[in-house]
């Protein structure tokens, strides 16, 4: 039987994101499978549930861009290298994958990549494909990575992001969905469409809401439900409320701010959309949204073509088009039967594609290829 592994991973920092959430998830998996787990980050919020979880926290400043911080960080973290017997260095973001290559190196263990995001095709970007194993976390990535970053096809694995479906096995009634939705502000009758995520001009807000406003005409009680916060300082929030308004919609839309609480959101949901106006590297709203047994209608580019199965798990659309947006909610509302079949067969995928028990194994199994028994 192979031995227990000691990991390092590093990153900026553990405040919420998509690479953050990864790293909890791993860390959380690599502990109960019997591996040590170790993650250099700069601090934040989510320390202590990465503690709690089993794992092990230095806070060193390897978010720092300048030269001469980052190379004083080399020697430091060679040191929590040896001193832990670490087997593996695992980075997750361009300065500490810097800062980890030179450590490694001096260290003499395996480094490894993940390319979480299309990087701007430049020397600073390509230190995330010199890992002696680069994982991408889709194909989408995957070729990104060799077409812009002349990563080596030999060395690249597609690992896709994970969730714990269990996260989502909510089963709320109707009665308790009503008692939610009126928190929220919204109806307690009629379909609730929804747009997950950080709010930025990427995700193509102003198109989702052009489709609700389209899709009024054909589903005159639908209501959207906005998740997430915009930037701050930059008005686009008053943008997309002032949007609302002008479209007749205002009364229908609710903008619900920043949330942790995600999966029983996603009760009060009848589709989950991603309309990002650019190729995203995966889409974790996608896999969270069936995970809790919905449909979702979802832009046809990037990581979302790993996800989503056209007809069958819910819809995909060209981009900036909120016509067809519109048409493949109003395809999905205007018969709960097919939308009920989606939603059961997005739960199937993410059980068979999209778990953080999967995604550990497999990328447990890419380390195993770098350190000998």
């Amino acid at each position: 039987m192979s031995r227990p592994l000691t990991i390092l991973q590093l990153l900026p920092e553990l405040n919420v994101g998509g690479v953050e959430q990864g790293v909890l998830d791993a860390n959380r998996g690599y502990v109960a499978l019997g591996h040590r787990s170790i993650v250099i980050s700069n601090g934040g919020r989510l320390v202590e549930r990465l503690v709690a979880d089993g794992g092990i926290h230095h806070v060193l400043p390897v978010h720092r861009k300048r030269l001469g911080t980052a190379l004083a960080m080399v020697p430091k973290v060679a040191r929590i290298i040896r001193a832990s017997r670490v087997d593996v260095v695992h980075a997750r973001s361009r300065v500490p994958a810097w800062i980890g290559y030179y450590a490694a190196r001096r260290a003499r263990v395996p480094f490894v990549t993940t390319v979480h995001g299309f990087y701007s095709p430049h020397f600073f970007s390509r230190i995330m494909v010199r890992g002696e194993r680069v994982i991408a976390v889709s194909r989408a990535a995957a070729e990104y990575a060799k077409a812009s970053l002349n990563a080596d096809p030999a060395r690249l694995r597609v690992i896709h992001r994970g969730t714990d479906p269990a996260r989502f096995d909510l089963g709320w009634d109707a009665a308790r969905i009503a008692e939610g939705r009126k928190a929220l502000g919204l109806p307690p009758e009629g379909a609730v469409v929804a747009i997950i995520g950080r709010i930025t001009r990427l995700k193509g807000h102003p198109v989702f809401l052009d489709a609700v406003a389209a899709l009024r005409e054909k589903v005159p009680d639908v209501s959207a439900l906005v998740v997430g916060a915009p930037p701050p300082g930059k008005g686009y929030g008053e943008e997309l409320r002032a949007q609302a308004e002008r479209l007749g919609i205002g009364d229908r839309v609710v903008f619900a701010g920043a949330r942790g609480d995600v999966p029983e959101l996603l009760q009060l949901c009848d589709v989950v959309v991603s309309c990002s106006t650019q190729p995203e590297a995966f889409g974790r709203t996608l896999i969270e949204a069936m995970a809790a047994g919905r449909p979702v209608v979802a832009t046809a580019h990037g990581g979302a073509l790993d996800i989503v199965e056209e007809g069958i798990t819910g819809h995909l659309v060209p981009p900036e088009r909120p016509d067809l947006l519109a048409g493949a909610l109003t395809d999905i509302l205007s018969a709960p039967d097919r939308g009920r079949r989606m939603g059961a067969a997005g739960r199937e995928r993410v059980e068979k594609h999209f778990t953080v028990d999967r995604m550990v194994a497999d990328t447990i199994a890419v380390y195993r290829e770098l350190v000998t028994a």
